[in-house]
């Protein structure tokens, strides 16, 4: 895979002309949203209740989707955030979901938020307010002073994660919550391996002319006077890379 090709790129450098077209800085450029077929999804969350105390034991998280047909192993989701982590997708939206499992690790004792959301197969989200559901809960016992307010404006950052093909475009999304952006008002400032621009539509974007290797994505919520909202998921920085190929 990625080690192969990268062995030979001293001795068998292209020659200048082949490689100008990345030596431009990359570009994050406005898409368009993919139209919903027929009525638009709508997704609740049956447990864990919102403000549940768990005391023990697996978190078993259940939720009802409609008018969206999941498919596996690629096709439509459901992308499942627990608090500031990537988002793991769900691909039967039958099946109670073990959260430690589906995230990788144990469930920390505290106050979680889960978030969840239908994407598209190339995970392009669904963008209605009916199609997200926040829970806020406790596994163990809740934590003294968590602020979290699931009405406040929210900016939940969903992509690029992970390994993604070079020489195709990446995704950057995101899901708004409780605000819309406007040129003169709230908007997304995005940083691109130190790189900044700004975001003032809600809909896919994408980021064109990526070298191979790793990019660091960082997404703000920021107002009208260009200051951070306040909230502990309006700003996230991810990591993700480029490879000839993914695995």
């Amino acid at each position: 895979g990625g080690d192969a090709a990268d062995d030979g790129a001293g001795a068998d450098a292209p020659p200048p002309e082949a490689d100008a077209s990345l030596s431009a800085p990359p570009l994050v450029v406005v898409g368009e949203s993919t139209p919903i077929e027929g009525p638009t999804p709508t997704l609740r969350v049956t447990a864990p209740a919102s403000g549940a105390t768990i005391r023990s034991g697996a978190v078993t998280v259940r939720f009802r989707l409609r008018n969206w047909e999941l498919a596996s192993p690629a096709g439509p989701h459901v992308h499942l955030i627990l608090d500031d982590e990537p988002y793991v997708a769900i691909r039967d939206a039958g099946a109670p979901v073990d959260l430690a499992t589906v995230v990788g690790h144990p469930i920390a004792e505290g106050t979680h938020v889960l978030r969840l959301f239908p994407s598209r197969g190339h995970h392009e989200s669904v963008k209605d307010a009916g199609a997200f559901a926040v829970v806020v809960f406790h596994y163990g016992h809740a934590t003294e002073g968590f602020a979290f307010d699931p009405a406040a404006p929210l900016l939940t950052y969903s992509r690029p994660k992970g390994c993604n093909v070079a020489g195709e475009r990446v995704l950057v999304d995101f899901f708004l919550s409780n605000v819309t952006l406007a040129a003169d008002g709230h908007h997304v400032r995005w940083t691109l391996d130190g790189r900044t621009g700004d975001i003032s539509a809600w809909a896919p974007h994408w980021i064109e002319g990526l070298r191979e290797g790793s990019h660091e994505l960082r997404l703000v919520l920021v107002g009208p006077d260009g200051a951070p909202v306040p909230g502990m998921f309006n700003d996230t920085t991810r990591t993700f890379t480029v490879a000839a190929a993914c695995g």
